[in-house]
C-alpha cells in the first residue's frame, strides 16, 4: 500500500476536480456552440482566465497591500504553466 498524506491527497483530489471543472466547462460550450472552431473555444476559455485572474488579483491588492499592477504581474509571471503542459504533453504523445 502506498504511503500517504494530507498534503498529498489535497493536490491529487484538487487536480481532479481542476480537470473536470474545465473539461466539463470546454464541453458545455461547445455543446452550446457547435459550429465553434478550436480557436474560438480557446478564446473564450482565455477571457474567462483573464476574468478570474483579475478578481484573484483584486484579492491580492485587498488582502496582501499590492498594487493592481502588481497583483496581475504576479498571477501572470506564477501562473503560466504553458511550457509545463507542454513538456507533458509531448511526453505522452
Amino acid at each position: 500500500m502506498t504511503r500517504r498524506n494530507a498534503t498529498q491527497d489535497f493536490v491529487t483530489r484538487n487536480q481532479a476536480m481542476m480537470h473536470m471543472y474545465c473539461h466539463q466547462w470546454a464541453a458545455t460550450w461547445l455543446e452550446l456552440h457547435p459550429e465553434a472552431t478550436a480557436a474560438e473555444l480557446v478564446q473564450f476559455l482565455e477571457q474567462q482566465a483573464h476574468k478570474a485572474q483579475v478578481a484573484a488579483a483584486e484579492v491580492d491588492v485587498a488582502r496582501e497591500g499590492m498594487t493592481m499592477d502588481e497583483a496581475m504581474a504576479f498571477w501572470t509571471r506564477e501562473h503560466d504553466y504553458r511550457d509545463m503542459m507542454r513538456r507533458e504533453l509531448s511526453a505522452s504523445g
